[in-house]
């Protein structure tokens, strides 16, 4: 075949090849390794998950039936026999515990730093209420506004902070982030210690119950 005839033949082929290589890449599938669940690698705290997955929008430390944690049965915390006293003056008696083998976490605002107490060095649990009112509820005006009117409901809100006594006589004062499990015979209940505490909209300060106090029996 003469040379000029040669060239123009892949003259002509190269264009093709360039199209066919273009449209493989646009019609082939890309394969990315599969990536990982961030929480497949990051250790969990079961006991705080709880706290997260129910919001402080409703009573949390109301005595009640419904939500309670399964943990309450499946997890082989050490209980303690003690009196949990609410701020309404019920009294239950009977097995308490929190999140297996994780203390009782306390922030002290003014050091700024946290102080862990084995659960089975508590005592007592106090709470001191540091401020609770009634706050006014605010909604969107219009949808898609950014301006908030008065619905004229309100909705009770709480700060407290408690004070932890161990068995060797030492105080340790600060908010807490932690489940408290409570078993009584068939009777099941969870109480949330934590620092701030919402109603629902129309309830009072004096309905939304807290942990006033947990006395434990020493051995």
């Amino acid at each position: 075949m003469p040379e000029r005839h040669r060239d123009h033949r892949a003259r002509r082929s190269g264009p093709l090849i360039l199209c066919l290589s273009v449209l493989s890449v646009t019609l082939c599938p890309i394969v990315r390794p599969t990536e990982a669940s961030d929480s497949s690698t990051q250790p969990t705290d079961a006991g705080v998950d709880w706290i997260l997955s129910h919001p402080t929008t409703a009573p949390s430390t109301k005595p009640t039936t419904n939500q309670i944690s399964p943990l309450v049965d499946s997890h082989p915390a050490k209980t303690r026999t003690g009196t949990i006293t609410l701020s309404d003056g019920t009294k239950l008696t009977g097995e308490i515990s929190t999140t297996t083998d994780k203390p009782l976490r306390v922030f002290d605002e003014n050091a700024k730093q946290y102080t862990d107490v084995p659960f089975d060095q508590v005592v007592s649990i106090k709470a001191s209420v540091l401020w609770e009112r009634d706050e006014k509820e605010w909604q969107f005006k219009l949808s898609g506004s950014d301006e908030k009117v008065y619905s004229g409901k309100t909705y009770p809100a709480r700060e407290t902070s408690y004070t932890i006594t161990t068995a060797d006589g030492n105080k340790i004062s600060g908010s807490i982030a932690a489940p408290i499990y409570f078993k009584s015979g068939d009777q099941r209940k969870i109480f949330i210690l934590h620092k701030r505490d919402k109603g629902e909209v129309g309830q009072t300060v004096k309905q939304l119950l807290y942990v006033d106090r947990i006395d434990l029996d020493q051995k």
